[in-house]
């Protein structure tokens, strides 16, 4: 089991990043994943272990730190149900709109590990979160987003992934205005995805992976029918301290 070596993250941040996936702890050797780690001087690693959380003792001998448990959620897509739901589905945007999208970009990356990753930071999480923007305009990561405007003013955003050979919808990304929290605006994005994979896609589950940290995010999924629980992954995060 060795580190893999990341070239997207590395280049982003501007640190030496690197990932090991453990899918069984027996696996998994501390000593010697240190050893890779600090011989091919990896600045961060992530190590992402699925199912269960790894024993204390190899955490410690691996100095590794918990930072996040990611869940992934599903739940069943029926067109029919939302056929007659209306979007507002968009690859291009505004200035204006843009600007207002990359701001709740910055509010909504504080739930991101990366923000007080000390080797990464505010600054630098704040600019992943606008490219995630970026990256739904111009369909490198995503089908496009899903706005909600009020008063002018974008107020919430909904990124989604279609696997068309799968007939998953993946929910990526809802960022809301914190001055508009409590307001239903996150429900609406979601509807109009619906609205979307009813008319333009053919969908048979919708998946959605979010921090169990944020409970927020949690109960909403939970209020809108994410009732299943296909994966759990605990994330944790190695820094070299000699660099």
């Amino acid at each position: 089991m060795k580190i893999q070596y990341l070239n997207w993250d590395t280049e982003f941040f501007g640190l030496k990043i690197g990932k090991i996936e453990i899918f069984d702890e027996n696996n998994f050797d501390p000593e010697k994943f240190k050893k890779q780690a600090l011989d091919e001087k990896y600045e961060l690693v992530y190590a992402f272990k699925y199912g269960e959380m790894l024993p204390m003792q190899k955490i410690s001998n691996a100095s590794l730190e918990l930072v996040d448990i990611m869940l992934s959620m599903s739940k069943k897509f029926d067109k029919a149900d939302f056929i007659d739901i209306p979007y507002d589905f968009r690859n291009e945007l505004s200035k204006g709109e843009l600007e207002d999208c990359y701001y709740i970009a910055e509010q909504t990356s504080i739930v991101s590990r990366f923000y007080n990753e000390p080797k990464i930071g505010p600054i630098k999480t704040k600019e992943l979160y606008r490219r995630w923007i970026d990256n739904a305009l111009n369909k490198s990561y995503s089908d496009g987003l899903f706005i909600l405007k009020e008063h002018h003013k974008v107020v919430g955003f909904n990124l989604i992934k279609t696997d068309e050979t799968e007939k998953i919808g993946y929910c990526s990304l809802i960022g809301v205005n914190p001055k508009t929290k409590g307001q239903g605006i996150g429900k609406k994005l979601w509807l109009q995805s619906c609205g979307y994979w009813s008319n333009e896609k053919q969908i048979n589950n919708c998946k959605v992976p979010f921090s169990f940290k944020n409970s927020q995010s949690f109960n909403f999924h939970l209020k809108i029918g994410f009732n299943k629980i296909e994966e759990t992954k605990y994330i944790y995060h190695f820094r070299n301290t000699f660099i």
